[in-house]
């Protein structure tokens, strides 16, 4: 009962000892099935070569005793006496008493050979000669039998030995008779035939005898052109009326060249079949044997091979049992060890787990903790370390040696051991801002865009320069730059931020950064005054365009210029073409007033833009422009301005509200009218979009116009139509769900209202240049 439990607790053991004995088990059944297969091939080959030699002699026996036969026969045939009796009409007494004693003396000579006759054709008389008994016996009726042969073979002469029954109900061969005919008379029906008689029980005992010598008493028949066996005498069981049938309804009157070994089914069940040609009379010999009777040794053979197969498993069993009980001790002792110390599963060992996934599930468990740990402590070591970055950048003047040690020690890469070091600080601008300020989901996807950025911009500066990428936790990132005491190349390193820009766009369409470079800093003290000339230098985004690279260089002279006027003949050239509706006067002279506020301070570009605002709305409370001066767009082109992030867009503003003004098929009313279309349009797709259903013409529907007028007037505002419009926003909201849940693709593309995932991937490849999983996958590792 111990060993029982112990056996049942110890399921790794249980598993090996299993195992161990099924291999063994399965090897030695495939290695007896194997022997036993080829011992019934071994046992037909042997058992075929028996059946060919006894079938061999029999065949040479009868063949022998078929040729003594007919040499008497032709010997009786060819004496002169004899030939004289056949053809004598009233033969001579002396003649014929001289003639049967030469005959009875030629009979008797001959063991197996029962009588002689001669048949007369001319008297149709038959002379019987020898003394055998069952002739004399038989007289009358073996002479009308012998009669009916030569009648019914005419008048062609042969040689053939024949089997004779006089009662064709009783399975026995009375006598074998062997009939040979040389002549026909002239005067006769009948030819004149030398008929010698065998006794039959010289070939059956033959038979028999080999039949004993190979074993197979009762399995070889010897049977004529019809299927009938010759013999039954003497054998202990006949064949069984199945047999009999069989060789009865076979084609057997065709001689046999070589003997033929088969085995076949006759009435369901199985039998070996040796068959040969005699080559006497179509005759057959054949040895019929049940396949169970052959296979008997095989059976034998198998049952010794099965018990001795059980006697080794029983001592496998016992030995594999001990074996496995000295393999396990080391893993046994070693999860009493896991058991001991409290080391526990998550899964609590259930009980279809073994010990090996126990300790693998603990060792699991614990590499896990462990990997926790040390990225908690990573997490940690960072967070403090961004944290003396930032007070290194923002308030570099007040910290103290220890705190500037634990910068160094934090970022070992910015800090040259024994060496004269420098840096260069790039303060990263977003370029977009997050949508929706107070909304959870917007501010988690622009936390992501900023993580994302910080990983591309670290990674690219990083080929070429030692660096740390540090987000201000505000709307700027500062890349602090490890570079030698000449200072760094600012040609290489606005290639590597534009590299880092196209990375950022590749995937993040629509998003991109703006860099500004600043001196390099030589003084680990006057790291924050240059943080803060830098971000000055930054606001100057505002002239050269979102993703612009500014070095120091490009903003030199706008430093220096902090006055700005609109020259007197730029103002009279705007004033006039506004006036005349000269949309090229306009333009030109736009073009140029940016321009020069282009090369101003920072401080005084949003003012001068206003200045350029003012003078318009001055002239549009003349006469001719009393229409425009009250409009809702006028009232909201300062606000519109000040929202801008480049003076282009600026720029942009400006020209598109005064182009209404000098369009003449449109009014200010009007242009407020279609503006509040496309804005009713864009809201109904923002609350709309996972729609299955939603599309220009269901749009068309809810505003009770034409899909031909709704799809015109927004492609002339937004450029694009309301099915792409549709789609990029389904796009974008397609991005929002890789990044920030965890549907898989199918998913997010029925919720978005898609028809299939199919057309959703071809879209987001074709705007995004990736699939949605390869974006996921890019966002996920941070490229």
């Amino acid at each position: 009962m111990n060993i029982l439990q112990h056996l049942t607790s110890r399921k790794y053991l249980l598993r090996i000892f299993f195992y161990f004995n099924l291999s063994m088990a399965g090897l030695l059944l495939v290695t007896a099935i194997s022997f036993y297969v080829y011992s019934q091939q071994m046992i037909l080959q042997t058992q075929k070569e028996a059946n060919q030699k006894v079938l061999s002699q029999i065949k040479q026996n009868i063949n022998y005793i078929n040729d003594i036969v007919e040499n008497i026969g032709i010997m009786a045939s060819l004496d002169p006496n004899v030939i004289y009796l056949m053809n004598a009409a009233n033969p001579d007494p002396f003649m014929k008493f001289q003639t049967h004693r030469k005959l009875d003396t030629l009979a008797d000579s001959t063991t197996f050979v029962d009588s002689i006759f001669v048949f007369s054709g001319v008297t149709d008389t038959f002379y019987t000669a020898g003394s055998g008994t069952w002739t004399r016996t038989h007289l009358k009726a073996l002479q009308d039998r012998l009669m009916k042969q030569l009648e019914s073979r005419g008048t062609d002469s042969f040689a053939q030995l024949i089997p004779i029954k006089l009662d064709e109900r009783q399975p026995n061969v009375d006598l074998f008779s062997f009939l040979i005919t040389k002549n026909h008379p002239s005067n006769g029906e009948l030819p004149n035939t030398v008929i010698v008689n065998i006794r039959p029980q010289w070939i059956f005992e033959n038979i028999m005898n080999l039949n004993n010598m190979s074993g197979s008493s009762d399995g070889t028949v010897l049977v004529d052109q019809h299927g009938e066996i010759l013999q039954t005498e003497g054998m202990s069981s006949p064949p069984s009326e199945s047999v009999q049938h069989y060789l009865a309804s076979s084609n057997l009157s065709a001689e046999i060249p070589s003997e033929v070994f088969s085995i076949r089914k006759i009435n369901g069940d199985k039998y070996v079949i040796s068959e040969t040609g005699v080559g006497v009379s179509q005759w057959k010999v054949m040895n019929i044997l049940p396949y169970e009777k052959v296979m008997g040794r095989a059976d034998t053979l198998l049952d010794i091979t099965l018990l001795f197969t059980f006697i080794f498993l029983m001592a496998s069993f016992i030995l594999s049992l001990v074996i496995t009980n000295r393999l396990y001790q080391p893993i046994g002792n070693l999860f009493d060890l896991f058991k001991r110390n409290g080391m526990h599963s998550p899964h609590s060992h259930p009980p279809n787990k073994d010990e090996v996934s126990f300790m693998s599930d603990v060792y699991r468990l614990t590499l896990d903790k462990l990997q926790q740990v040390n990225q908690e402590e990573r997490r940690n070591h960072q967070i403090i370390g961004d944290y003396y970055l930032r007070r290194w950048v923002t308030d570099s003047r007040s910290m103290t040696l220890e705190e500037l040690d634990y910068c160094a020690e934090a970022s070992p890469e910015l800090f040259a051991d024994g060496k004269e070091q420098s840096w260069q600080l790039v303060v990263i601008l977003l370029d977009q801002a997050p949508l929706d300020g107070t909304s959870k989901e917007h501010a988690s996807q622009e936390k992501l865009y900023r993580f994302a950025a910080c990983n591309i911009i670290e990674e690219t500066v990083g080929l070429s320069f030692s660096n740390r990428v540090v987000d201000m936790n505000n709307e700027y990132i500062v890349v602090i730059v490890g570079v030698q005491a000449d200072g760094v190349d600012l040609a290489a390193l606005s290639r590597l931020l534009k590299d880092a820009q196209q990375t950022y766009r590749k995937f993040y369409r629509k998003r991109s950064f703006s860099a500004a470079i600043s001196h390099t800093v030589t003084h680990c003290r006057e790291l924050t005054a240059t943080y803060e000339r830098t971000v000055q230098q930054s606001m100057y985004r505002l002239a050269y365009g979102l993703g612009a690279v500014i070095t120091p260089e490009m903003v030199k002279e706008n430093n220096s210029r902090h006055d700005f006027m609109i020259p007197a003949e730029l103002e009279k050239r705007l004033l006039e073409g506004i006036k005349t509706r000269d949309e090229d006067a306009v333009q030109a002279a736009l073009a140029r007033i940016f321009e020069l506020i282009a090369s101003i301070h920072y401080d005084y570009m949003t003012y001068a833009v206003i200045q350029v605002i003012l003078l318009i709305k001055q002239v549009l409370r003349e006469p001719p422009f009393t229409s425009y001066a009250n409009s809702v767009e006028l009232q909201n082109i300062n606000q519109k301005v000040l929202k801008a992030e480049t003076l282009a867009d600026m720029r942009e503003i400006i020209e598109h509200f005064l182009r209404q003004i000098y369009t003449e098929d449109q009014s200010p009313m009007k242009e407020d009218r279609n503006k509040m279309i496309v804005d009713t349009i864009k809201e109904f797709i923002e609350n709309n979009y996972s729609d299955l259903n939603l599309s220009l013409q269901s749009i068309a529907a809810f505003l009770k116009m034409s899909p031909a007028y709704v799809g015109r007037i927004f492609k002339q505002y937004e450029q694009k139509s309301v099915g792409d419009y549709l789609n990029e926003y389904r796009l974008e909201k397609a991005c929002e769900l890789l990044v920030g849940s965890a549907y898989n693709i199918k998913e997010i593309a029925d919720y978005l209202g898609f028809n299939n995932s199919s057309y959703f991937i071809t879209l987001f490849k074709k705007k995004y240049g990736v699939t949605p999983k390869e974006h996921r996958l890019n966002v996920t590792l941070g490229k």
